[in-house]
């Protein structure tokens, strides 16, 4: 039995590539201000959280809010690179000629970083996505790389993203230089239990379903299954879809939430 024939909606709210519903739990609104304070004092920001938790999707939505003409953003989400690969790729991304050395390339980058915030009055973003795995030669770098004007100011945003570890890993001695440039520094915790309601709702009557599917029952097992995951609440919503079409069931309680959970945890 196809799910969306069954429960009559016209897709499935709990894909990966469904962005046209965005519910703004706490940590995304919390996350989406220190984003807004980032570009208006500019510096570097550190944003970190544990896999599925949305890190990656409130940049991107935070991202498709901004002016083009006033910001311009680089993602970069190839965290493994050698020092002048990460150089090449990053001299790439702004629209550079890129050099032959690692110099050319620092330089060529901070004079234009430089020159779009102070002549063009265009702001440009750097995102690292995933940046607990950056080398620590590209680390030290970035405190050379974000110093202008004597360090007396700030040209762009840096935007470090990844996984708690990082935190940790900026917390060495070597790396006190970065620290003292961080402007902002957030962790992302993930859906609170008393989010998950309003969060399925939401995304169930976007696709056009407005009567109550997930019984009560269901809702707290779900909550305690995903642990705060945004993907993994994904991956247990569309599974018990399947599950409750399958078996013709109108009401999703916590025993289909559960076959649901045994599935998902077997991939």
């Amino acid at each position: 039995m196809d799910m969306k024939l069954f429960y009559g909606l016209s897709y499935n709210p709990f894909q990966k590539d469904v962005t046209d519903t965005t519910v703004e739990t706490i940590d995304f609104k919390e996350m989406q201000g220190r984003l807004a304070y980032l570009c208006q004092t500019k510096g570097i920001g550190v944003f970190t959280g544990r896999p599925g938790v949305g890190k990656t999707y409130a940049l991107r939505q935070f991202v498709s809010s901004l002016n083009p003409s006033l910001y311009q953003v680089v993602y970069m989400p190839m965290s493994t690179l050698t020092t002048i690969q990460f150089y090449r790729y990053l001299a790439g991304s702004l629209g550079l000629e890129v050099g032959s050395s690692k110099i050319d390339n620092f330089m060529n980058i901070q004079e234009y970083l430089k020159r779009m915030n102070s002549e063009k009055r265009i702001i440009p973003i750097i995102i690292l996505d995933e940046a607990q795995y950056l080398r620590s030669e590209i680390l030290n770098d970035i405190k050379l790389l974000m110093n202008f004007d004597m360090d007396s100011k700030n040209h762009c945003v840096l935007i470090l993203a990844g996984l708690p570890t990082l935190v940790n890993t900026l917390k060495y001695n070597s790396y006190e230089a970065i620290r003292q440039r961080i402007t902002i520094q957030y962790q992302i915790i993930g859906l609170e239990p008393q989010e998950i309601k309003s969060y399925v709702e939401s995304k169930l009557k976007a696709a056009g379903l407005n009567v109550p599917l997930f019984t009560e029952d269901a809702m707290t097992a779900l909550g305690n299954s995903c642990q705060g995951s945004i993907r993994k609440l994904n991956n247990l919503l569309t599974q018990c879809l399947i599950i409750g079409a399958n078996r013709q069931i109108r009401d999703i309680n916590n025993e289909i939430v559960m076959m649901a959970v045994n599935e998902v945890d077997m991939n």
